[in-house]
């Protein structure tokens, strides 16, 4: 017998269709990524890196970032009963993507009442996740506020998070690939550009990807509406008004997501 319940989305995703939904033209997905704008993330228990990443407070950046992935690549989930089926059919869109791309590799699942450990999607205060499976028991929240947070490319990005990914700007080599303009940033919010060593994170022998869904926009954090990152590469000239903007993992995310959890 299966130790999980199958997650029938159709059920309650009415199309059946994974595609993004484009944000409307007023929307700043920097607001939507917990960046500025929204009520400050803030989740019980923890601290928060890069802006939308929680971190316990029992854990230093280190044994953040190691955290464990998910076993066989499976999440068990529930929802808060806040939300809306509507609401619900956006973020399992985002679950369906996922699934879609990796062939059903990583998978999402309804909890049971025999499931050690669960991610629970509720509009806490603030978009946000942790990194990977960061509990040994119980729920692992993941928190998309309403009003603001919930679109397809935020609960994507979150739900990324939660699978084991920190942002692409942070990986070891993008000093490579972009630079800092620290004189733009908002002060005291200059740790959020903090770059992981390659003991701490690995970038799984891929390129950097300007378009991936887990990068910050070129004026995240900023303070006078000027850029904090800049490609600093031909290629990456041409991604600096679109950084942070997709609707959709790429094909690197796919690429990433699949060799992290050993997919075939």
């Amino acid at each position: 017998m299966l130790r999980y319940a199958k997650l029938y989305l159709c059920l309650i995703f009415l199309s059946c269709e994974a595609n993004a939904i484009p944000l409307e033209d007023s929307q700043d997905v920097a607001n939507l990524f917990g960046l500025k704008g929204l009520s400050e993330n803030n989740a019980p228990g923890a601290t928060f890196i890069e802006g939308d990443i929680a971190v316990p407070l029992k854990n230093g950046r280190t044994a953040f970032i190691r955290s464990p992935k998910w076993p066989d690549g499976t999440v068990p989930i529930e929802f808060d009963s806040s939300y809306s089926t509507e609401q619900k059919n956006i973020i399992i869109g985002a679950m369906l993507e996922i699934m879609k791309n990796t062939n059903n590799c990583i998978r999402f699942v309804w909890r049971t009442t025999n499931t050690p450990v669960w991610l629970r999607i509720h509009p806490g205060q603030g978009c946000w996740s942790f990194m990977g499976k960061t509990q040994s028991s119980g729920p692992q929240d993941l928190s998309l506020q309403i009003p603001g947070c919930v679109y397809h490319q935020v609960a994507l990005h979150e739900l990324i998070h939660a699978l084991g990914f920190v942002h692409e700007q942070t990986r070891p080599d993008r000093d490579q690939y972009v630079r800092i303009q620290t004189q733009n940033i908002v002060s005291g919010m200059e740790h959020n550009f903090d770059v992981f060593s390659r003991t701490d994170a690995d970038t799984l022998g891929l390129v950097y990807d300007y378009g991936s869904i887990m990068h910050y926009r070129s004026d995240a954090f900023s303070s006078n509406g000027r850029p904090t990152i800049v490609p600093t590469t031909s290629v990456g000239k041409s991604w600096e008004s679109k950084m942070g903007r997709g609707e959709k993992m790429s094909d690197l995310d796919i690429q990433k997501l699949k060799k992290y959890y050993s997919c075939s």
